[in-house]
């Protein structure tokens, strides 16, 4: 079967979310359609190539980075203005897109953090307004010169893994801009791996299948073909692809997600460290739930939607796939290093547009195109056919140590033995405590190591034993659990959307509580700590009232001042309390000692 055959059986169904604006395409008349650019190392951009005459020739004759001057293409021209921009969203053909408040999901101090993270894009390198819109209106015109749905593929065979590798090239990531994500960038590569084995008869079966997705990585990224939370159309792999950030989900939902800005990164390392004192130290708690609240606290909430409600592209989807080859020797892929849209130069990344399918922002090959293997974790894993002779292979090689083993165990034991003799000896004589002492030292390490030696051979042993019940396991066709290897699982939001009030309330209240923040900074009142106490108890009050749960707060606002007036009350009248625990003290004293009196006679 040719690569092409392999890629076209297994091609994905990628399922998009009502009001998705831009579909994989072909990347052909986006490089006609825009400028190239070279920036120097201090910053100054020039255009070395206008608008009109690029094609991927022209690109891949340019695309080496020297001297540091750094490449990027850029696909709008100009923004839409501020009327152009409202009649394009007052468009007929328009899909609207609803959804709850993001920030209704997340505590108060994330909507916090949130406003802090708005605030950073007013200075630092983000996407002008109004590109996204001018990049759908140029992207509707592409399509009048090449309307074809396209993923760039190629086939890789490394480690008994034949490793089908598909590429999907997105005009614009609007995900900020249209629905309320994180970054906007031109331009956006997604991809998906599918990884087959060779059967014994000599069939090529589909065991594991990687879609990339923001910061998962290794293990994570992958689910095994028979996996339940795969959705599958035959042999073709279901992808719900997230609106606007067009991240690749296995199952249709909405993904709470967070963002580490990099400043506070020092305060997630403290909290790690406190984290790991008190629950592995002191046993107190779990730690995987001490990461989860760190990580709530620390990151900014956004919401990734993968409804899988809108254009399905695919086998047995509203349009078919074209697919376009691609290999190290394709010249537009190997030798353009640069971005492939505007370069904000973001020192965050996040609005930066993306390098080429082949490498990386800093002009480095990527990961997944030099070891797609490794990029999902694969590397430590055996094909199906490969593992019940490389466990048998194992349990003999475990043998041969063990056997091995016994013989050093053996002979150092009789090297312990001796020197006990002889360390009794010098004991005996107290004339030779020097050379004592020294044989004894001699004797403590000898003895040290026989028990390591020891302590080896068990855990030899017992992973020998472990090898021979696996692999009959394996030869007698048990599996593991599909979902063995995954250490860090994300699954859509189960909650419901939450009420209209609280949705209100949590998109105020960032804003709110940093007003108040320079209300109290800019007139400086002396009691400003009374200020703020005030502040924090109607922000409270408000949040709970928008949660509905304020008659419980207000109850646990009772008992808080009950406890602090007793607290106060304790204060004041220390010294009766005092004597009158003394006297109770006393009292029962008394009655115990005549109570033991009594029971003697």
């Amino acid at each position: 079967m040719s690569d092409l055959e392999l890629l076209r059986r297994h091609e994905p169904l990628v399922r998009f979310t009502a009001g998705e604006l831009f579909f994989p395409c072909a990347v052909d008349e986006y490089v006609k359609a825009c400028s190239l650019w070279q920036r120097d190392p201090r910053g100054r951009a020039r255009c070395v190539v206008a608008r009109g005459g690029l094609d991927l020739d022209r690109l891949a004759a340019e695309g080496d980075i020297a001297d540091g001057r750094a490449l990027s293409l850029r696909f709008v021209e100009r923004p839409l203005s501020a009327l152009e921009y409202q009649q394009w969203r007052r468009r007929p053909q328009r899909v609207r897109f609803h959804a709850p408040g993001r920030l209704a999901r997340v505590p108060p101090w994330s909507r916090l953090v949130d406003s802090a993270f708005d605030l950073s894009l007013l200075i630092r390198g983000r996407v002008p307004g109004g590109t996204a819109a001018a990049a759908e209106v140029g992207y509707r015109e592409l399509l009048t010169r090449d309307d074809r749905r396209a993923y760039y593929g190629r086939v890789v065979r490394a480690g008994g893994w034949t490793v089908l590798h598909y590429l999907f090239f997105y005009v614009m990531n609007d995900w900020r801009s249209t629905f309320h994500g994180a970054n906007d960038h031109e331009a956006d590569w997604e991809q998906i791996f599918v990884y087959l084995y060779e059967t014994d008869d000599g069939r090529q079966e589909p065991r594991w299948v990687a879609f990339a997705s923001h910061d998962y990585h290794g293990d994570d990224l992958r689910r095994r073909w028979d996996d339940p939370s795969l959705g599958k159309d035959g042999a073709h792999p279901v992808v719900f692809a997230a609106a606007g950030s067009h991240a690749s989900y296995f199952e249709r939902g909405e993904y709470v997600m967070g963002i580490e800005p990099r400043v506070l990164r020092p305060v997630k390392r403290l909290a790690g460290t406190v984290r790991r004192v008190w629950a592995e130290r002191l046993g107190q708690g779990g730690s995987d739930a001490a990461d989860r609240t760190i990580g709530a606290l620390i990151d900014v909430p956004f919401v990734d939607y993968a409804r899988g409600d809108g254009v399905a592209i695919g086998p047995g989807g509203h349009r078919d796939w074209t697919p376009i080859l691609i290999t190290d020797d394709v010249p537009w892929v190997d030798r353009y290093r640069g971005l492939w849209g505007l370069d904000t130069q973001d020192p965050f990344g996040g609005e930066r547009a993306p390098a080429g399918p082949k490498y990386n922002r800093d002009g480095s090959v990527r990961l997944s195109w030099y070891d797609p293997l490794g990029f999902a974790g694969l590397n430590k894993v055996l094909p199906p056919p490969r593992l019940a002779p490389a466990l048998e292979r194992r349990r003999d090689r475990l043998a041969v140590e063990l056997e091995r083993l016994d013989g050093r165990i053996a002979e150092r034991r009789r090297d312990v033995q001796a020197l006990a003799l002889d360390e009794a000896a010098l004991r005996a004589n107290g004339a030779l405590d020097p050379v004592h002492r020294e044989t004894a030292a001699e004797l403590s390490a000898a003895a040290a190591e026989l028990g390591a030696l020891t302590a080896r051979r068990d855990r030899m042993a017992q992973t020998r034993e472990a090898v021979e019940r696996y692999a009959a396991r394996v030869r007698a066709g048990v599996l593991d659990p599909p979902a063995a290897h995954l250490r860090r699982v994300h699954r859509p939001d189960p909650t419901p959307p939450p009420r209209r009030v609280l949705q209100v309330w949590a998109a105020l209240s960032g804003g709110i509580t940093l007003l108040a923040v320079l209300l109290l900074l800019v007139l400086g009142p002396r009691s400003w700590w009374f200020w703020a106490l005030v502040f924090g108890l109607v922000f409270a009050t408000v949040e709970a009232a928008a949660e509905g749960r304020l008659i419980n707060f207000l109850l646990s606002v009772a008992v808080v001042l009950a406890v602090i007036s007793a607290v106060i009350l304790a204060w004041e009248f220390w010294w009766w309390l005092v004597v009158a625990a003394l006297g109770v003290a006393t009292v029962v004293m008394i009655r115990d000692n005549l109570r033991e009196l009594a029971g003697r006679r």
